[in-house]
C-alpha cells in the first residue's frame, strides 16, 4: 500500500489542504515515507491556483474542505487526484479497519470497542474523528499498524467522497438531523454517510432502525445481511452503560462485536475498566441541593432530546441549551424542552430563535444569557432545592468555544464556582 501512495504522488510533492489535526497527521505520514508535502490553508499566504495545481499529482484534504470546494475542483481540473485524509490512511494502514459512523453514539462506541479489543489481546487503536486521525497512527506504528485493529470514527464530512477506505466492518448507529449548515439538506447528509455502506459491501454491517427508515425514505437499498438495531428498545447494560442512552450504545457495540469475533464476556470485562467520554451525560455535580448534569457533547437535537428523556422522572428541571446554528428545524427540540423543563437558559447563536420557539411554553420562562457563567448562575437562580439543571446544548459549540470539550470544561468550572457563592 505504501508503494501505491508513492505511485499516486508521481514523484511530485503532495498538496495538503488544511493545517489542523487531519492535515498535520497526513504531513507526519508523508514525512515518515520520505515524501515531500506542502500545506495550503485558506488563511495562509499561498493560495491554491492553477499554477499550484500543476505542481502536485496528489492532494489530501481535511474534513473542513467540502468535496465541491474550489481548490479541490481546481486540482481535479488539472489532473490531480484529490482524496480525504481517511482515504490516505486506508492506503497506509495494514491492519483491519472497523468503521463507526452515525449522528450520535459513535465516539463512545469507538473508544469502548478499542478498549475491549485491547483487553482481549488484540492491538487496537481508536482513531479518526474521535481525536487522533488514523494517518497519525500509520506514521507512528511500524509497518502502518501491522496486525493492529483500527476502530475508526467517521463523520459525514469524512465519508462524503471516499475512494480507498473499505472497512472490514461497519456500525452506523443512527440518523437524525445535523450538519445542515454543511450539507444542503437531509438527503445529501444521508448519502454522504451512505458512501461508507457502499464501501463496506460484503462485510459485516450493523445499522440503527432510523438508518433503515431514512434509506427507505430516500430510495437507498441497504445490502442484504445488514443487521438492524431497533432503537426503540429499552436495553439493560452494565456500568458505566446503565443509562438508557449508554445502554443502547452498549447493545449496538455488542451486535457488531458478535459479528467480528469479540465475545460478550470480553465486552463485560472491558466495561469494568472503561470510562465514558467526558461531557456525555456525566454524573451530576450537586451544589446546594441542585444537581448539575454536564452533557456538552450533545451537539445536535437528537442527543439533547435523549438526555431530556433520560431525566423524564424529574419534577423540576432547568435546561441550558443553544449554540451554533446548523440550520436544522428546532421545533422537535423545543417541544421536548417544553414537555420536560420548567425553564430554559439559552446561549449562543440560536438563543433568540429558541426563546421565540419556547415563548409561553415554560412555567419559569426562557432566558437569554451572554456567557456560560451568566447562564449557570441564572439556572441556579431559577432552580429550587431538589431540582436538576441539564446542560445539553443541542447545537455545536463553535462561535463561543473551541469544541464541545472546551464548552464542557467551561460549564464544569462555572458550576464549581457556585460553591464559592453558597
Amino acid at each position: 500500500m505504501t508503494k501505491n501512495i508513492k505511485e499516486l504522488c508521481a514523484s511530485k510533492p503532495v498538496a495538503i489542504f488544511g493545517t489542523g489535526a487531519s492535515g498535520a497527521a497526513a504531513k507526519r505520514l508523508f514525512d515518515s515515507l520520505g515524501i515531500e508535502a506542502v500545506f495550503y490553508a485558506e488563511s495562509g499566504a499561498e493560495l491554491f491556483d492553477s499554477n499550484a495545481a500543476r505542481r502536485h499529482a496528489l492532494v489530501v484534504y481535511s474534513p473542513a474542505f467540502r468535496p465541491g470546494h474550489p481548490w479541490i475542483a481546481e486540482a481535479q481540473k488539472n489532473g490531480s487526484l484529490a482524496i480525504c485524509e481517511p482515504d490516505l490512511s486506508a492506503l497506509a494502514w495494514r491492519g483491519k479497519i472497523y468503521a463507526i459512523t452515525g449522528t450520535n453514539g459513535k465516539t463512545t462506541i469507538t473508544k469502548f470497542l478499542a478498549h475491549a479489543f485491547s483487553l482481549a489481546g488484540f492491538g487496537a487503536v481508536a482513531a479518526g474523528n474521535v481525536g487522533k486521525p488514523l494517518s497519525a497512527f500509520c506514521a507512528e506504528l511500524d509497518g502502518g499498524g501491522g496486525g493492529k485493529i483500527a476502530i475508526c470514527e467517521l463523520s459525514s464530512f469524512q465519508t462524503s467522497n471516499l475512494r480507498f477506505l473499505k472497512p472490514d466492518a461497519l456500525l452506523w448507529t443512527n440518523f437524525a438531523p445535523d450538519h445542515l449548515d454543511w450539507h444542503k439538506d437531509m438527503r445529501e447528509y444521508f448519502f454522504a454517510k451512505f458512501n461508507i455502506v457502499e464501501a463496506a459491501l460484503g462485510k459485516p454491517i450493523v445499522a440503527g432502525s432510523s438508518v433503515a427508515q431514512a434509506a427507505k425514505e430516500y430510495g437507498a437499498e441497504l445490502p442484504a445481511g445488514v443487521e438492524i438495531f431497533d432503537e426503540s428498545l429499552k436495553c439493560s447494560a452494565p456500568e458505566p452503560f446503565s443509562s438508557s442512552i449508554q445502554a443502547r450504545n452498549f447493545a449496538m457495540a455488542e451486535m457488531l462485536a458478535k459479528k467480528i469475533g469479540l465475545s460478550r464476556e470480553s465486552l463485560l470485562k472491558a466495561a469494568e475498566s472503561f470510562s465514558l467520554p467526558e461531557y456525555r451525560f456525566s454524573a451530576p455535580e450537586e451544589i446546594g441541593g441542585i444537581r448539575f448534569y454536564n452533557d456538552s457533547k450533545a451537539t445536535n437535537a437528537h442527543a439533547a432530546i435523549a438526555a431530556l428523556e433520560e431525566l423524564a422522572g424529574e419534577n423540576d428541571l432547568i435546561w441550558i441549551g443553544g449554540g451554533k446554528d446548523k440550520n436544522c428545524d428546532i421545533e422537535e427540540l423545543a417541544g421536548a424542552v417544553a414537555k420536560r423543563a420548567k425553564a430554559a437558559v439559552l446561549i449562543g447563536q440560536t438563543a433568540e430563535k429558541l426563546k421565540s420557539a419556547l415563548s409561553g411554553r415554560l412555567a419559569r420562562g426562557a432566558h437569554v444569557c451572554g456567557s456560560m457563567g451568566e447562564a449557570v448562575r441564572k439556572a441556579a437562580e431559577l432552580a429550587k432545592k431538589g431540582s436538576c439543571v441539564l446542560f445539553s446544548p443541542g447545537f455545536s459549540s463553535f462561535g463561543m468555544f473551541k469544541g464541545y470539550a472546551d464548552r464542557g470544561k467551561s460549564f464544569k468550572n462555572e458550576v464549581l464556582c457556585l460553591k464559592n457563592l453558597k
